[in-house]
């Protein structure tokens, strides 16, 4: 049995799962369970264990959707694929970088502070040790659209600068937003996080996440948070 994976129920329907370096959401629906995000490789053992402390399956998850083309976002969909046969839906910017066309995508340090040249530098040699496997994602997700199989009522909100491809997830009933790396918690706030791609793409997306005006903001890193709490 898998013990250090702490799981929490947000609400009745949404679930958050701290792997420890990152964390992921699963969502219940009505015909099955999306996933949002897959962590590092060799996280798949988690996750299923918090499945099933729910009363759930590998087999319930019917999709798994990620926020963007990160290795510790995707790392262990192929795996989970695998048992669930779940669809896998990604922005289409970040097909390439999943599907081995053009590599992993790496970082882009916001800032070059020591600790962000020093974790780019490092990353080539993280990839060699965990082993990513790539994978070929049959849904490509776009502004407005969510499956409606699995009776969510949620959005997908494009939401670039961290990655080209990263998206965020809108659910109305209450409103909340599991924004990937867009933002990042501490104990306090919510900021930009040490590696973005683009800071004006960035903060264009921050601004539409605020006009959502949601409940509450969940990210991949760190503390969740009002929206009240943005610091950027």
């Amino acid at each position: 049995m898998v013990r250090d994976v702490i799981g929490v129920r947000i609400n009745s329907n949404l679930h958050e799962i701290n792997l420890g370096h990152v964390k992921v959401f699963l969502i219940e629906g009505k015909n099955g369970l999306i996933l949002i995000d897959a962590g590092l490789p060799n996280s798949e053992k988690k996750i299923i264990s918090y499945i099933n402390s729910i009363g759930k399956s590998i087999n319930d998850i019917k999709y798994i959707l990620l926020t963007h083309s990160h290795v510790d976002h995707f790392g262990s969909a192929y795996a989970l694929h695998k048992m669930s046969n779940a669809h896998i839906g990604i922005s289409e910017n970040g097909i390439p970088y999943v599907n081995g066309s053009k590599g992993f995508l790496l970082p882009v340090a916001g800032s070059k502070s020591l600790k962000n040249t020093i974790s780019i530098k490092l990353f080539p040699v993280l990839l060699k040790l965990i082993k990513p496997k790539f994978l070929k994602p049959d849904m490509k997700l776009k502004e407005g659209i969510f499956p409606a199989e699995v009776g969510v009522k949620a959005k997908i909100i494009e939401t670039p600068g961290h990655t080209k491809d990263s998206i965020s997830i809108y659910l109305p009933d209450p409103k909340i937003v599991i924004c990937g790396d867009l933002l990042r918690g501490t104990d306090q706030k919510l900021e930009a996080p040490p590696f973005f791609e683009d800071y004006v793409s960035l903060i264009n997306s921050v601004n539409k996440i605020k006009e959502l005006n949601p409940d509450l903001i969940c990210v991949s890193h760190g503390k969740d948070h009002s929206v009240d709490d943005i610091s950027v």
